[in-house]
């Protein structure tokens, strides 16, 4: 019997000792570092440094050197500030990930409220959890927030504020009395003032517009693939007007185009007309369904 129980417990003993001996990737905490040392330096290349850092990090999970919770954390850290919603999916992936091998892990917790943040934002819906700000000024305000969408406790137990703690963070800030934080989430004529590049927004994202491409007959039946660039005015409204192909390939794709920006709708911060031009992609697959690309 004392060789039966010496033979199951060995193995166990082994693993135990070898999980417990996982170092943190030393790479990926230098390269968290130099993420936040930008930042706290406003560093003029911080957006090349973040594509850098995003290749070198996807690079060492190739090569397996992601483990422990830390490097989850810190290669959450990075993807966080990549520049489309994939990534800041990806973040909150691994943020979960780093909780799941740690759950004492507060940093890696606060993360899945900011990454998830960010996500929805970046396709155009409100935040849930209240992570992310803006500044006009010298005042913070709160970006859009669903403020029903996950419950106080559900933000305190990742770390992040709870509704009033918001409210009495902005109050503070601005000297105020507000009763609602949603007083706290800036007016389209205050983005005008402090953003006026922000011009216009798409409502929804430019995928979902893609997929409402109906391909062509004669261009699934002749292989045929590229970009409709298509110029046209965005309404006060938000509509869109004046719509012209001013680069097109034929066979049926640049009235498709035409007919997809028709239906395109925005959110325009500017009190007049704004003049946009828009790479429409049209790429077969399965010799059936078009691949959507990115709006340049």
């Amino acid at each position: 019997m004392k060789y039966k129980i010496y033979i199951i417990v060995i193995p166990v003993l082994i693993l135990t000792i070898g999980s417990c001996l996982a170092q943190d990737n030393q790479r990926l905490m230098y390269l968290a570092e130099q993420d936040q040392s930008d930042r706290k330096q406003n560093n003029l290349e911080v957006s090349k440094n973040d594509r850098t850092r995003l290749n070198e990090v996807k690079s060492i999970f190739i090569l397996g050197g992601v483990n422990t919770s830390k490097d989850f954390f810190n290669a959450a850290l990075i993807f966080q500030h990549g520049d489309n919603p994939e990534d800041y999916k990806k973040a909150n992936d691994l943020a979960q990930k780093a909780v799941e091998l740690d759950p004492e892990n507060k940093d890696a917790r606060f993360m899945i409220a900011q990454s998830m943040d960010r996500y929805l934002l970046s396709i155009n819906k409100p935040q849930i959890y209240g992570t992310q700000r803006r500044v006009f000024g010298e005042l913070q305000y709160l970006q859009s927030i669903d403020t029903s969408a996950v419950t106080d406790d559900e933000r305190k137990e990742l770390g992040a504020y709870t509704l009033n703690e918001l409210l009495r963070f902005f109050n503070e800030m601005h000297k105020k009395s507000e009763t609602n934080i949603l007083q706290y989430v800036p007016s389209d004529s205050l983005y005008r003032v402090y953003y006026p590049e922000k011009r216009a927004d798409l409502i929804g994202t430019f995928d979902e517009l893609l997929s409402k491409i109906e391909y062509p007959d004669s261009a699934l039946e002749n292989n045929i693939s590229g970009k409709v660039l298509i110029q046209y005015t965005i309404s006060p409204t938000g509509e869109t007007k004046n719509i012209i192909v001013v680069e097109g390939i034929g066979y049926g794709c640049d009235e498709e185009a035409k007919r997809i920006m028709e239906i395109a709708k925005f959110k325009n911060y500017l009190n007049r007309d704004i003049e946009r031009r828009t790479r429409i992609p049209f790429e077969i697959k399965n010799n059936a369904n078009r691949v959507g690309g990115r709006e340049p």
